[in-house]
């Protein structure tokens, strides 16, 4: 069995990563930061995409995604809490987002394109703390996930770590 994941799944986990490192050093009031504004929501805009499309690859090579020995129970709760919530953050902290940016200004440019916004949101100081809310804890869980890597490489001496690493 192979003992890595296939190379267009790691490299869209190493151009989310990076992506979402860049939004998240770029965040603040977008309408107000010039070009910021601009790399955090055109950051946010391929965040979102990707996601989508790392579903579909996802899907595409379930068969070649190695299955790592688990160690206990509660090793499995948790992997499969924190890839479901970090998959359910690379879609809902996006759409909070473009919610938060229709909020502010009714015209928004992003590589001099007009991003579609909502013509009413309601309650857009909740959303916007909501925004920024569900991006503070998805970079938590980024570093949650990031953390266990490193045990798995680390303590338990397997090839989680390895297995999204490109091979030679």
């Amino acid at each position: 069995m192979k003992n890595n994941y296939p190379k267009p799944i790691i490299i869209m986990h190493w151009i989310t990563l990076a992506l979402v490192a860049m939004v998240y050093l770029t965040a603040g009031d977008p309408t107000i930061t010039d070009w910021k504004g601009q790399i955090h929501v055109a950051g946010g805009i391929l965040i979102f995409i990707l996601f989508f499309l790392r579903l579909s690859f996802v899907f595409l090579y379930r068969k070649s995604i190695p299955k790592t020995e688990i160690i206990n129970s509660y090793q499995i709760v948790l992997f499969k809490t924190v890839r479901f919530f970090l998959y359910l953050s690379l879609c809902i902290v996006p759409i909070a987002g473009w919610m938060t940016l229709s909020s502010f200004t009714d015209n928004f440019q992003v590589l001099s394109l007009n991003l579609p916004l909502l013509s009413t949101v309601w309650g857009s100081d909740y959303i916007a703390d909501a925004h920024q809310f569900l991006g503070n804890l998805f970079i938590a869980l980024v570093g949650l996930h990031a953390c266990a890597a490193l045990i798995h490489h680390f303590i338990f001496k397997d090839n989680v770590l390895k297995s999204m690493l490109f091979k030679k």
